[in-house]
């Protein structure tokens, strides 16, 4: 019987260390400054529920039903507003758009390393409750881009809602007009307001921690 060998993993070279490590700099920093603008203007705090009942929200990150984390909302809100409805590359293609020409990516928190099991968990649970400790560092985290707003996509046929069509197979640069339907919020239940005051008051946290290394 032959066996198929494993592919080796490539080392990490100290370039693509460098560009991670401002990747998630600029991310922190991003999410700091929105943290602030929102606890500092209640409109833009309920302006963020909003976005965040739009594109679909979870509170357990970990959780495999649809919607991003609350912290990953709140990265993509930092990044770009107003947000109505998100997803990446392929997942429009297959919503019957396309990405537009000169759009940039957003970007999200992404785990590195494999989810941990259901089983998994509630064994470091069981065990955290008996004062066992592991010894293992906790996950990390980078950021990957890959992330688009409807806005920032074209139709790559005749719009179903407005009947915006392409000029030809490759035009990205034909858009849908502003009052298109495609582009309304959608409907979803608002993150509690006291759980996103916590969310980012723990950003203002993290970021003086940050800045005392």
């Amino acid at each position: 019987m032959v066996t198929a060998k494993k592919r080796k993993r490539r080392p990490v070279t100290q370039a693509q260390k460098d560009r991670s490590a401002a990747s998630r700099t600029g991310a922190r920093e991003a999410l700091h400054a929105y943290a602030v603008l929102c606890l500092t203007n209640p409109a833009e705090l309920e302006h963020f529920r909003d976005i965040a009942a739009s594109i679909g929200w979870k509170l357990d990150p970990a959780s495999d039903e649809p919607g991003y984390s609350l912290q990953n909302a709140l990265l993509l809100a930092a990044q770009r507003r107003p947000l109505t409805h998100c997803g990446g590359f392929d997942y429009w293609l297959s919503q019957g758009r396309a990405v537009a020409e000169g759009e940039k990516s957003l970007g999200t928190w992404r785990h590195v390393g494999r989810k941990k099991t259901d089983e998994e968990k509630a064994k470091e649970k069981e065990q955290a409750e008996d004062g066992w400790q592991s010894s293992k560092r906790g996950p990390r985290y980078y950021v990957k881009k890959g992330t688009f707003d409807v806005a920032q996509t074209v139709p790559r046929a005749r719009c179903p809602y407005c009947g915006t069509a392409p000029a030809g197979e490759d035009d990205r640069t034909t858009q849908c007009p502003p009052d298109c339907a495609v582009f309304a919020p959608r409907a979803g239940s608002k993150p509690p307001r006291v759980i996103v005051v916590e969310l980012m008051q723990a950003q203002l946290l993290e970021s003086d921690e940050d800045g005392e290394e």
